[in-house]
């Protein structure tokens, strides 16, 4: 069976058919006729031909720094059922956060011809890497100028949680962050926390701390200043975690031995604060009458905690399905000038504050 004994069966053009298998414009009377012929003669079309007469496969490569993340879940099936629609296949890395490996992924990804990537990030340091990329690229979760990418309002988020702290009456604040690396997750939602927290008059003015911030988030030289601090050169105390709910609980179990008189606490990440909790718990300390929670993020496990988390929702389906559409759109058009799309955030508050 092939391509133009499909069109011919069905009463179409052989270039209709492949108008449908690629996802195409068609009209539903001339994708109804192909889809009969298709599902009754169980026609594929030959990859191996198509292929060699367009040198790459019909595969997007898709980096991830872990698996077992509900966002990362989230992303993966915003990019799936977008590239579904136009016959293109996601083939999964996972990186571990780990640079060096992700480099090595993008090699073979290379070496095995995919159309295009898209790659969660991490680490800003992989920076110079993703400039010298030879394949069509697109990147979530972090800026770049100058490169397709697919962001969030970090920034925006955290900075309005810790308003709604400050609204509650909350005063004595600490915060748990991550890796300063993470350009993302760790600086710009700190940075909007610092800022929100300083425009309250509730930190102190450093001497060029708003000049260093401000636009420079993604500098090498700002990591520094984001490392953990538990004196508070401001007067935020903030601990370092990993990215899971156990991070999350010895960050909090240092803060408070620390700050035992905290009566607020902003996470990075929901699943840090949900870690938190626990440690709070533990501590005998009631959430929110003593101390008020929230991070960002907003997974299902935010719903059956206790109390239920307080959270900035980012739409992470929204995110996978944008970058993939950019990513199609770039394969269509290589010498496109590069799309920065930042995405909003929902706060959620379902009692913690």
């Amino acid at each position: 069976m092939t391509l133009k004994e499909v069109a011919r069966l069905a009463g179409v053009s052989p270039s209709a058919v492949s108008r449908f298998l690629n996802g195409g414009p068609l009209s539903a009377e001339k994708s109804a006729a192909i889809r009969a012929v298709v599902q009754r003669t169980g026609y594929l079309p030959n990859q191996a031909a198509h292929t060699l007469r367009t040198g790459r496969v019909r595969q997007v490569g898709v980096l991830v720094p872990r698996i077992h993340s509900e966002a990362v879940s989230k992303v993966t099936a915003g990019i799936a059922e977008t590239l579904e629609r136009r016959a293109y296949l996601p083939v999964l890395g996972s990186t571990g956060r780990d640079p060096a490996r992700e480099e090595r992924y993008l090699d073979m990804m290379r070496a095995y011809h995919v159309a295009g990537l898209i790659v969660m990030c991490t680490m800003d340091d992989m920076e110079p890497v993703y400039r010298r990329c030879a394949l069509p690229l697109v990147l979530t979760g972090q800026r770049f100028s100058g490169l397709n990418c697919v962001y969030h309002d970090d920034y925006g988020a955290m900075g309005e949680l810790a308003r709604r702290f400050i609204e509650r009456g909350r005063r004595r604040i600490v915060y748990i962050s991550v890796d300063p690396r993470d350009a993302s997750v760790a600086r710009e939602r700190l940075r909007g926390a610092r800022d929100a927290l300083r425009g309250a008059g509730l930190l102190r003015d450093i001497p060029g701390e708003a000049e260093a911030s401000a636009g420079s988030a993604y500098r090498e030289d700002s990591i520094a200043a984001y490392r953990e601090d538990l004196a508070g050169r401001d007067g935020l105390p903030v601990a370092v975690s990993g990215f899971d709910w156990r991070g999350g609980c010895e960050a909090m179990r240092r803060l408070l031995e620390a700050c035992p008189d905290a009566d607020a606490v902003l996470c990075a990440t929901d699943t840090i604060a949900l870690g938190a909790m626990i440690c709070l718990r533990e501590a005998g300390r009631r959430v929110p009458e003593d101390i008020s929670v929230a991070g960002v993020g907003d997974d299902w496990a935010d719903l059956v905690s206790h109390p239920p988390l307080t959270a900035a929702q980012l739409d992470q389906f929204r995110c996978g399905r944008e970058a993939a559409s950019i990513l199609l759109d770039l394969l269509e058009n290589p010498e496109a000038e590069p799309k920065e799309v930042r995405l909003g955030y929902t706060v959620v508050d379902r009692g913690t504050v």
